[in-house]
């Protein structure tokens, strides 16, 4: 099976004809335009994407075999998937979500600080979740280079460089 990478989340249904309401994990809603395919979880089936739309900022799909309203609606809460070799080329700073969990987080002192276990997506800026099993403490970083300075994908490594308060 391909690696997948998830895309986005059906959160509603939109009209009666089983289109339905997504909200995107891409970093820019207009992504769904290139891709003309999803996978549900757990799935190897392909589903078409028929058109697009928008409502209010967020990407509304007509996917294909879902017509009606009550179909739509059994898709609610379920996450949609691209495949990893159908992702745009990333800059050299950018890295996928799903790629960085797991990483050993240290600080610039090279204190070990504990596994990187989430990053929260919010407007403003993603938050990175750092959990450090020792003392059962979650520590939230917020994802700008002024925090987070290295992200060392060969060795599975992030240094943050924490203002003071924010890991004690």
């Amino acid at each position: 099976m391909k690696q997948k990478i998830r895309i986005g989340k059906i959160v509603n249904t939109h009209g009666l004809k089983g289109d339905v309401k997504i909200y995107s994990y891409a970093d820019y809603p207009e992504r769904f335009e290139e891709i003309g395919y999803v996978y549900f979880e757990n799935s190897d089936h392909k589903i078409k994407i028929n058109s697009i739309k928008y409502s209010k900022g967020m990407p509304v799909l007509k996917l294909d075999g879902i017509n009606t309203v009550e179909e739509a609606e059994k898709m609610k809460n379920k996450y949609i998937f691209i495949d990893r070799d159908n992702l745009r080329d990333m800059e050299e700073d950018e890295h996928l979500i799903s790629d960085l969990i797991g990483f050993e987080v240290y600080d610039t002192k090279e204190n070990f600080i504990g596994i990187l276990k989430d990053v929260l997506q919010y407007t403003a800026n993603d938050v990175y979740v750092i959990e450090d099993k020792v003392v059962q403490k979650e520590y939230l970083i917020p994802g700008l280079k002024r925090f987070i300075p290295e992200v060392d994908m060969e060795n599975s490594k992030i240094i943050i460089d924490p203002i003071e308060g924010m890991i004690e």
